[in-house]
């Protein structure tokens, strides 16, 4: 496979990436556009808290073994067929989340949509590595497809607010069908199809031990925060994850055409790229959807009120990419970007947590987001032979639907025990009901600083977990 796609002319080429970027935008806000209609799903869905975890987390952790299929697949038979394919999908799925019934037929829904953006997304950074390959471009672009990947997740949220605020709830699916409209005819007339002369065998096992690990785990997650449950629905499913995930992992290390060419992590930019993405994505998805909470539950404001409030991190999160790019980029240290933004967005998270100049907190967390982003995914993508484009746009998805994914249940779980431990003496309440009472409103309030600090905290860990991959990954990153 030849390093760029046949596309005449440097202004042709930035079509490509403009096309591309539209092409991703629906599927990466649609990570988090559900955490705002929570309440609302509460009300006409009669969904339970469980319910309403899976309907927002189903998405991202089924696209953590479906990528996996939808990677190595558009090496086979080209990202321009895997992207349309997956357009055509996630447009259909749209339908059937705006009209599901239940809640029950909403995460059938949702599991469909996500099987739709994991053709989209794996496909977009592979066109974008074959269309600019290594060199400077190849920066820019994957810094402008950072900046929506931020961009989207926390635009998610604010978006959801206002299309609620003047429809209904099924409206926050509806908004995808113009953009799926608008891309199918122009992705088949814009982009020509390239196959790699070498097709590797396909097994579906490796998909299904990924897929079962991450939802088994993610059970396990979910359900310990239960009233009424018993160790065994806790131990077993977390056992079940845990085994499927390790033979996931041994399969790929035996396997001579890999699903996940775990290879690739010998490369320490690519590591490091990875360690940037998964903790940081898990800490910004998982805050935003206790945010969004919080927002409506203890302190009592609309959807669209909480969307107004949120804006502050969309616009710094999508900023961030171009902005911190060139900036580091005059400096000569592009590889300094992971430490400054971590340090940036942990002191929104303290800004946040203090209760002090809160706005300014919320844009710091998400430019600091936003710039970690853009050089997690340059690490990822530039690092990788152009063969392996796929098999690397597999990597960068695994880890930031897995940060995804992990987030929800896990700051779902720590805010809904911290919120039990801050309740009254002999109060029983979930937090969806938070807002019945003072007492409940200040427990929800308490147990959401709580999670902010835990924020503060982990984005601090992974300033020095990402720190020991630091001067292998710096020399890559500033020739990217």
């Amino acid at each position: 496979m030849t390093n760029t796609l046949p596309v005449v002319g440097a202004a042709r080429r930035w079509l490509v990436l403009t096309v591309v970027l539209l092409c991703f935008l629906p599927a990466a806000m649609d990570v988090t556009i559900l955490t705002i209609t929570v309440p609302t799903l509460a009300d006409e869905l009669h969904a339970s808290p469980t319910e309403l975890l899976w309907t927002v987390d189903v998405y991202s952790l089924l696209m953590v073994g479906l990528v996996l299929v939808s990677g190595p697949l558009g090496d086979r038979i080209g990202h321009k067929r895997l992207l349309l394919a997956g357009l055509a999908v996630f447009g259909a799925a749209s339908v059937l989340c705006a009209t599901a019934p239940g809640p029950q037929a909403l995460i059938g829904a949702r599991a469909v949509l996500a099987v739709g953006a994991s053709m989209i997304i794996p496909a977009t950074l592979a066109l974008i590595r074959q269309t600019f390959g290594d060199g400077r471009d190849h920066a820019v672009a994957i810094g402008a497809w950072s900046a929506v990947a931020a961009g989207a997740s926390a635009l998610g949220p604010v978006a959801g607010g206002f299309l609620l605020q003047h429809f209904w709830w099924g409206s926050i699916f509806l908004v995808n069908l113009p953009v799926v409209a608008l891309a199918i005819p122009t992705v088949a007339l814009l982009l020509r199809n390239e196959v790699e002369s070498e097709r590797q065998p396909w097994e579906a096992t490796s998909p299904l031990l990924s897929i079962v690990g991450f939802l088994s785990s993610a059970y396990a997650i979910i359900a310990f925060t239960h009233d009424d449950v018993e160790p065994p629905e806790v131990v077993l499913p977390a056992a079940l994850g845990l085994t499927a995930l390790v033979l996931f992992v041994r399969r790929q290390r035996r396997m001579t055409h890999p699903m996940l060419d775990l290879s690739l992590f010998r490369l320490p930019p690519l590591r490091a790229g990875v360690v940037a993405s998964v903790l940081p994505v898990l800490v910004m998805v998982g805050f935003e959807l206790q945010l969004v909470q919080y927002l409506q539950f203890a302190e009592g404001l609309s959807a669209e009120a909480a969307a107004l409030y949120l804006i502050p991190m969309p616009v710094a999160a999508t900023v961030a990419g171009p902005a911190g790019g060139f900036i580091l980029s005059r400096l000569g240290r592009p590889g300094a970007g992971v430490p400054a933004g971590l340090l940036l967005a942990v002191a929104g998270y303290v800004l946040v947590a203090s209760g002090t100049v809160v706005p300014l907190g919320l844009a710091l967390i998400g430019f600091g987001h936003g710039l970690v982003q853009m050089v997690a995914s340059n690490l990822i993508m530039a690092t990788a032979p152009s063969a392996q484009a796929g098999a690397a746009a597999g990597i960068e998805s695994v880890a930031y639907e897995a940060g995804a994914g992990l987030g929800i249940a896990v700051f779902g779980t720590v805010t809904t025990v911290a919120y039990r431990l801050f309740l009254p003496p002999g109060t029983s309440s979930s937090p969806l009901k938070a807002g019945d009472s003072p007492e409940t409103a200040q427990a929800l309030t308490e147990a959401f600083h709580t999670i902010t600090w835990l924020a503060a905290a982990l984005t601090l860990a992974t300033i020095f977990l990402a720190a020991q991959k630091a001067p292998a990954a710096e020399a890559p990153a500033a020739g990217a």
